[in-house]
């Protein structure tokens, strides 16, 4: 018999709470559930598909299990964590190889989420990301030239970014943070980014990559608090928002909170529409996540929206199974997309949603007939 979805995300955010928000040293005294061999993957897979199983399956290293039928469950998504591990590192070499690459040309690198939210995590290597996504302050095209001349050649994507590959690596080079195309609010978003990076963008260095990268930097706290609540709706309406996208938020909080500029983030939440997602978010986390000392001026918000938005969490849409880019893979999205529309009301007020599915529809053609 299958667990219960409400059941498997109580376990796995108690887990995942225990080893984020634990004291320096105390994870070794963290208690494991008792559970069956069947329990314990079925807990495992909702895990990975969170995002988070990297936090969870590193207490199975020294862990003595009796029953043979547990113990191989547990070796089996033990070693699959293990393989993030690895993932980490070539990430962080690549990164490397690109900020040297624009160095030589005499260009700075921005890079947005992935390794940089992972120095917020105990350990950076539970922290799962695949894509590497930077900006390179307004100079995105001279930046393709020099990666086409390095042999890399980039690609046309919908919108606010190109994509490259490296070491199999997909590499998103953003010429806006956000995609200003389809949604006017974003505009105002963009437009603070934008202006923020020219006059803050140079300050926080991402350290990580080593004392000898001089050109790559990191998001500042305000541009962070911009730009992850965004990125958390964008994906909370197209797809899914899992629990990953939810630690590190709150993982950002807890380190930066004090350093941002709330006051001008809150007038950009308002004037793009985002503060009742915003809100709900901090009433999410208070409700489901238990974190409550969270230092952020944010209101959350009691309405069954909070509900309704964790169950969309847990209960995530299936994943598109058909080849990228073919008429059935755009079928399958269409369908996702209509069923969706609650979402987009929550996160893009205002904003026609027929107008939006043409708009995509003439996107999805273009790239089909290799008109994109």
């Amino acid at each position: 018999m299958e667990m219960d979805k409400k059941r498997l995300a109580d376990i796995v955010v108690g887990i995942c709470n225990d080893v984020l928000f634990a004291e320096k040293g105390k994870t070794q005294d963290i208690k494991l559930p008792e559970l069956s061999a069947d329990e314990w993957n079925e807990l495992l897979q909702f895990a990975a598909n969170q995002g988070v199983l990297p936090i969870i399956a590193h207490l199975f290293a020294d862990l003595e299990v009796e029953d043979a039928s547990t113990r191989m469950v547990m070796v089996r998504w033990f070693v699959t964590a293990q393989k993030n591990r690895s993932r980490y590192y070539i990430r962080l070499q690549t990164m490397r190889e690109m900020a040297a690459m624009f160095a030589a040309e005499g260009m700075d690198i921005m890079f947005l989420k992935g390794a940089t939210l992972a120095q917020l995590y105990p350990n950076p290597e539970w922290r799962v990301f695949s894509d590497i996504d930077y900006y390179l302050y307004g100079e995105s095209d001279k930046g393709i030239e020099v990666m086409k001349n390095a042999g890399i050649e980039n690609s046309a994507y919908y919108h606010h970014h190109t994509q490259a590959s490296l070491h199999d690596i997909l590499l998103e080079n953003h010429y806006d943070f956000v995609e200003r195309v389809n949604h006017k609010c974003d505009i105002v978003l963009d437009d603070a980014l934008k202006a923020l990076a020219e006059k803050e963008g140079r300050t926080k260095r991402a350290e990580y990559l080593g004392n000898d990268v001089k050109n790559a930097y990191v998001m500042t706290p305000s541009m962070n608090a911009l730009f992850l609540m965004r990125h958390m709706s964008a994906h909370f309406v197209s797809e899914t928002m899992p629990l990953r996208m939810i630690y590190d938020w709150i993982l950002f909080l807890k380190h930066n909170a004090q350093d941002v500029e709330w006051e001008l983030v809150k007038e950009l939440y308002v004037r793009s529409g985002m503060m009742q997602f915003a809100s709900i978010i901090q009433q999410l986390i208070r409700t489901y996540m238990r974190c409550d000392s969270i230092d952020c001026p944010i209101t959350s918000t009691q309405t069954h929206d909070v509900e309704k938005v964790w169950k969309s969490m847990i209960y995530p849409p299936k994943t598109d199974p058909y080849r990228k880019f073919s008429l059935k893979y755009y079928m399958f999205e269409a369908r996702t997309f209509l069923a969706n529309k609650w979402k987009h009301k929550l996160v893009y007020k205002g904003e026609s949603y027929g107008v939006l599915f043409l708009k995509y529809a003439w996107l999805a053609i273009r790239k089909m007939t290799g008109r994109l």
